[in-house]
C-alpha cells in the first residue's frame, strides 16, 4: 500500500512536469509548480535524510567474491565476505586490485544475471577480484523502503574497505577501488564512495535510479551519486527521465541511443521478450547492466562522442569530437557528456575487426 501511495505521488510528479515543458503557461500556474515541485524536494529530501542519519552497519550484506589467479580459465577462487568474519578477508589476494558490484531493487546476488557479470568482469580483467555485493535482505522489499536502505548498503561498503585498510596496510588502498552499481545501487556506491571521502578510484553508475531522485523533483548530491564521490565516476543512462535519473551525474556521462527509453534493443515484442522484460521502460533501465557486460569484453568497444545533445550528435555536428569510452576499460581522463548509437540486438556495437573503417582505437583522441 506505501508503494502504491509512492508511485500515485511520482505520477502526478511526472506529469506536472511534462505538461510545463510541453505547454507555455501563465506566470502565475508556473509559480504555483515552481512551489509544488519544491514541496516534492522537501519530502524526498526529509525522507533520504532521515534514513541517512539513521544507517548503520548491516551483517545481513554478503559479498560474494571471484578472483582468477591467471588468465587460464577454470582456475578461480570462490569465496565470501561478511563483517564479523575474518576468514573471508584471510583468502584475499593482496596483489589484486579490488572491485564491487551493488545490484538494484528487488533483486539478489544469486541472480543468475548478476553471476555472469561477477565471471565476466574477473575474466576480463584477471588483475581484479570482484566482489558482487549481496543486499538482497534489503532490496527485496517496496521500493520506498529499499531506497531508504541505500545508506545502509553503502555505509557497509565503505567499512569493508576500511577494514581491508587496516587489515593490510602495505597491500590495500581505496585508492585502488572500483565499485560499479546498477539503479539504487548506484546511489549506494555513490554513498559508499562519500563515506570514503571520495578517495576511491572509480564509481560507475549503470542507469542510477529516477524516482524519488531526480522524479518528482531533483534532490541534493548528497543523497544521490554524484562527480564528488570517487576521483572518477562515470555514468551510463538508459531511461534517463523515468526509471533511470534525469541529470548529469559523473564526470563521463555516456547517453547511447540518447539515454533514454525505449533503448533499440527494446522496440518490439521480441526483443522485450529477448531481454525477459514486459514494457520498454523497464526493458530501457535493465539495459545499462547488459551494455555494461557487453563492454567488459575489449572486442567491443561502447565508444561516444563528445557533443551538448543528441540532437546535435544525431546531425553530425560533433562527429570531429573528441571520444570517450565506456565500461572497465575506460579512459579516465574523458571528462563531459558522450553520445553514441546501438544496435537492436546483441552485441550492440560492431566488434572491432569487423568495423566498416578498420578504426585502430588506439588512435582515438580521448579526454
Amino acid at each position: 500500500m506505501h508503494f502504491l501511495r509512492l508511485r500515485f505521488v511520482l505520477h502526478i510528479g511526472v506529469l506536472l512536469l511534462l505538461l510545463l515543458t510541453k505547454f507555455k503557461l501563465s506566470s502565475t500556474f508556473g509559480h504555483k509548480f515552481r512551489l509544488m515541485k519544491n514541496s516534492f524536494r522537501y519530502i524526498q529530501e526529509n525522507m533520504l535524510r532521515t534514513s541517512l542519519n539513521r544507517a548503520q552497519l548491516n551483517n545481513g550484506i554478503v559479498f560474494e567474491c571471484r578472483s582468477t589467479p591467471n588468465t587460464y580459465l577454470g582456475k578461480e577462487t570462490h569465496f565470501t565476505i561478511q563483517l564479523g568474519d575474518l576468514r573471508g578477508f584471510e583468502r584475499l589476494d593482496r596483489d589484486k586490485k579490488l572491485a564491487f558490484f551493488l545490484h538494484g531493487w528487488n533483486d539478489e546476488g544469486s541472480k543468475e544475471w548478476v553471476l555472469e557479470m561477477l565471471f565476466t568482469w574477473t575474466r576480463y580483467q584477471p588483475d581484479y577480484t570482484v566482489c558482487v555485493v549481496d543486499w538482497g535482505n534489503l532490496s527485496q522489499v517496496d521500493y520506498k523502503s529499499a531506497s531508504m536502505s541505500i545508506f545502509d548498503v553503502g555505509l557497509t561498503v565503505a567499512a569493508i574497505v576500511e577494514f581491508l585498510e587496516n587489515f593490510y596496510p602495505r597491500h590495500m588502498s581505496r585508492k585502488n577501488v572500483t565499485i560499479a552499481g546498477y539503479s539504487l545501487g548506484a546511489h549506494a556506491a555513490g554513498y559508499a564512495g562519500s563515506v570514503l571521502k571520495g578517495e576511491i578510484e572509480q564509481i560507475i553508475g549503470l542507469d542510477p535510479a529516477g524516482p524519488l531522485f531526480t522524479l518528482p523533483a531533483v534532490v541534493s548530491t548528497d543523497y544521490r551519486l554524484d562527480p564528488s564521490d570517487a576521483q572518477f565516476v562515470q555514468v551510463l543512462h538508459t531511461s534517463g527521465g523515468t526509471l533511470g535519473v534525469g541529470v548529469k551525474s559523473g564526470h563521463a556521462d555516456f547517453y547511447p541511443n540518447g539515454g533514454t527509453a525505449p533503448q533499440r534493443n527494446c522496440n518490439s515484442f521480441l526483443q522485450l521478450q529477448d531481454m525477459q522484460n514486459t514494457n520498454p521502460i523497464s526493458c530501457s533501465h535493465s539495459t545499462a547492466a547488459v551494455f555494461f557486460k557487453q563492454s567488459m569484453n575489449p572486442s567491443y568497444v561502447f565508444m561516444g562522442y563528445h557533443c551538448d545533445s543528441y540532437s546535435s550528435y544525431t546531425r553530425g555536428w560533433c562527429s570531429k569530437n573528441r571520444y570517450g569510452r565506456f565500461g572497465i576499460h575506460s579512459q579516465k581522463m574523458s571528462r563531459g557528456d558522450f553520445y553514441f548509437d546501438t544496435l537492436p540486438q546483441k552485441p550492440y556495437v560492431e566488434p572491432k575487426t569487423r568495423t566498416r573503417h578498420r578504426i585502430n582505437y588506439n588512435r582515438f583522441r580521448f579526454g
